[in-house]
């Protein structure tokens, strides 16, 4: 018994090792292995069509379109279009105001979610490169040109932004938020250098147009659609001098529906475009895919288990140190995490709070992707 437990334990811990430091670790190594390149031509400059998702804005988009305005990019050969996907505010009447300096509103009726929005908006463009951007992303003068220059290279197919954040260490969600980003950004540079990011940031963003694929409205669009990308035997690459800024989520309970929303239209997505891959036999996407998302999105459920495995050796094997010390040490771990909520101001419980927010909406994310049908609309109050 005990050294089934014992076994049981050790395979948890190292999953969860995995999930949390291995595929970076791996990632990083091969990364240094790796002799791709890209070419970059800093006077190349295509026609791009700045396309801005939103839906009830108007707290926002005056700003947002007034930095889009000021972007370092010739004027002839940028279209700014604002999608508003049934807006009931001002966020219309707000860019109309600009439709002397040549912005688009294109409206759709019905409220039909960003990803479907977006696929009915693109159908009109003949530009060559695509931008995706938010309401609420205020973009560094020159991200425009640091996008477009990576696509001198004919074998990039679409090139991410880097996100930062405006308050990014004013609240534990702020510094939580920062740390998570840090590390999401350096698997980013090195699986670029690899050739294969498997998720691009959603506000800032640029592609291929002959290469957009018609997603389905319930799947989040900045991961399933780079996978898209690497199917059709084009790359996906980071740039991070290409710099988008963002406020964070307020609270646990936004960031827990936020991080849920896009947990479960991750899950979605890679369940649509997986078997485009297989057919592409882009293994090494595929490898990718499953070391860096499938691993942290069941990693709750290697943490529930290793939780029970080692309360029933504390209890089964009471002689047993091992058991009893690690059950411990989680439970102190869990209690960090919920005292979290009514002590935000400490570092260390409001870290433990992000760690279990993440964990918890990645469970009921699982839960939910195969119990129920994801909505393809998004609240601007959460994201």
């Amino acid at each position: 018994m005990y050294n089934i437990l014992l076994a049981l334990s050790l395979i948890l811990i190292l999953c969860i090792l995995y999930a949390l430091f291995g595929h970076i670790l791996l990632t990083l190594f091969l990364s240094l292995l790796s002799k791709s390149s890209i070419k970059k031509e800093e006077d190349y400059l295509p026609e791009v069509c700045f396309m801005i998702a939103a839906f009830n804005e108007e707290a926002f988009m005056a700003k947002k379109l007034r930095n889009t305005l000021g972007l370092d990019y010739p004027k002839d050969l940028i279209k700014i279009v604002v999608v508003s996907d049934g807006s009931t505010d001002q966020t219309d009447e707000i860019v109309r105001g600009f439709e002397n300096e040549g912005i688009e509103l294109v409206r759709v009726e019905g409220r039909v979610g960003k990803t479907e929005a977006r696929n009915q908006a693109i159908k009109e463009r003949t530009e060559d490169i695509i931008i995706f951007s938010d309401a609420t992303a205020i973009y560094e003068k020159d991200a425009v040109r640091k996008l477009v220059r990576n696509f001198a290279d004919e074998t990039i197919g679409m090139v991410s932004g880097k996100l930062s954040y405006f308050d990014q260490t004013s609240s534990h969600m702020g510094r939580a938020t920062k740390l998570y980003w840090s590390y999401e950004q350096l698997i980013k540079k090195s699986q670029s250098r690899l050739r294969t990011l498997t998720g691009a940031v959603g506000c800032i963003n640029a592609f291929r147009r002959e290469l957009y694929y018609h997603l389905p409205a319930n799947v989040i669009e900045d991961f399933t659609f780079p996978i898209m990308v690497v199917a059709q035997g084009k790359r996906v690459i980071f740039e991070p001098e290409a710099i988008a800024y963002e406020r964070t989520t307020q609270n646990s309970s936004q960031e827990f529906k936020m991080r849920l929303r896009v947990i479960r239209g991750g899950m979605t997505g890679f369940r649509f475009a997986l078997p485009k891959l297989i057919l592409a036999k882009q293994w090494s996407a595929i490898i990718q895919l499953f070391s860096h998302k499938v691993m942290r999105w069941l990693m709750p459920i290697f943490l529930i288990l290793l939780f029970l495995v080692t309360l029933l050796g504390a209890f089964a094997e009471t002689h047993s140190i091992l058991f009893k010390t690690l059950f411990i040490l989680q439970t102190i771990a869990y209690g960090l995490g919920l005292l979290g909520i009514y002590f935000p101001k400490n570092k260390i419980m409001g870290f433990a709070n992000y760690f279990l927010i993440m964990n918890s909406a990645s469970l009921s994310a699982l839960i939910k992707t195969f119990s129920e049908e994801l909505e393809a609309t998004w609240d601007t109050n959460i994201y």
